[in-house]
């Protein structure tokens, strides 16, 4: 039996493992206690002072209730009347330099996380030698509904001849392509498919699905006002896919600092609570280190503001000094959003075809 390590789950049933299967990752500690006083006046300031000076917040929130489906206290602060020139079509470089940043990453980071399916193909990469040479450790194709908690996933290593993986109804069906047939996992490690892991492997580590606008909502005024600083849009740009118009766009999630020490991935969660969702049972978490940041570069459909594709790097953790820590591993996905969502088929053939992006990767 081969241990396969640097993948989202660092073992495999499949003729007897060689130690234990791993931990559930740690939930994050509770957030710091929020500023009062001057710091709190200084943020409904900032926030008071943004509004004032973006013009037009009637025509910004229609424009948020058209691509967001509704408005909230969250539409309410984030002007988005720049990104009414999306509506035309083919689009320009003049047009994507109209485009405020924020507007377009709130407004985008809405609609994705109130799809009520999320449905993705990924491959992890845990050095970076493996990803500039396009060697994955790990590819695999998920859907979760979050309207009934199903969910199904082909997972396993690139490497063509290991064993492939089945997730259905909360069932693992695992294939060999030595012995050329399908069995069940070995007893006692059949934790692969079970509904608390499929965080892990159901998201971009980022995102999620399945809120309503007005959670979508409390999340994102929650990162606009309590973590300024945490998200960073780059200017969106044109880009052409397969024939297709798509905006590119760079968001850097930089740790802030809070208490004495820089906090990072963390901030989503802690961000997330604010929704109302508890999220063991949605499920969400984030992936990473609790300190580290994400550089991300993602194609958005235009016409819809959903992801299409993503490149997500963690960043490393920062000490208390704000620099950044020697011992941060590697960790890279590339993610392949499909829309509309939908739960894969995964029927047990004799010879089953690996999932496999079909997106090409991001040059710059």
């Amino acid at each position: 039996m081969t241990q396969w390590s640097g993948g989202p789950n660092e073992h495999h049933r499949y003729g007897g493992p060689p130690g234990p299967p791993p931990a559930p990752y740690p939930g994050p500690p509770p957030p710091p206690h929020r500023r009062r006083g001057r710091g709190r006046v200084g943020v409904i300031a900032a926030v008071v002072v943004f509004v004032v000076l973006l013009a037009a917040g009637a025509a910004g929130l229609l424009v948020w209730q058209r691509f967001g489906g509704g408005g909230g206290p969250a539409a309410a602060a984030v002007d988005t009347s720049s990104l009414d020139v999306l509506k035309k079509s083919p689009l320009t470089t003049a047009d994507l330099s109209k485009v405020d940043p924020g507007a377009l990453f709130y407004a985008s980071f809405r609609k994705a996380v109130t799809q009520p399916v999320l449905h993705i193909t990924e491959e992890s990469y845990s050095e970076a030698e493996d990803f500039e040479e396009g060697k994955p450790g790990y590819v695999w194709e998920s859907g979760f509904d979050y309207r009934t908690k199903k969910w199904r996933m082909a997972w396993g290593s690139a490497r063509p001849d290991d064993p492939l993986s089945y997730c259905r109804d909360g069932k693992e069906r695992i294939y060999s392509f030595y012995s050329k047939d399908w069995r069940d996992p070995e007893p006692g490690w059949d934790d692969l498919c079970l509904a608390k892991r499929a965080y892990r492997y159901i998201t971009d580590g980022i995102l999620t699905g399945g809120l309503t606008g007005a959670q979508a909502d409390a999340w994102i005024k929650e990162l606009r006002e309590e973590y300024q600083g945490f998200v960073h849009p780059g200017a969106p740009r044109l880009a052409e896919v397969k024939g297709r118009q798509y905006v590119r766009m760079v968001v850097d999630y930089k740790p802030v600092p809070r208490s004495g020490l820089y906090v990072g991935a963390q901030v989503l969660m802690w961000s997330f609570k604010t929704s109302g969702v508890d999220p063991d049972t949605h499920p969400y978490s984030y992936n990473g280190a609790m300190g580290t940041g994400y550089h991300v570069v993602t194609y958005l459909d235009p016409a819809t503001l959903l992801p299409a594709y993503s490149e997500v790097e963690q960043t490393p953790v920062l000490d208390e000094n704000g620099k950044p820590r020697t011992d941060s591993g590697y960790s890279k996905l590339r993610v392949e959003y499909h829309q509309p969502g939908r739960l894969p088929e995964l029927k047990e053939t004799r010879k089953p075809a690996r999932p496999k992006l079909t997106w090409p990767r991001d040059k710059g």
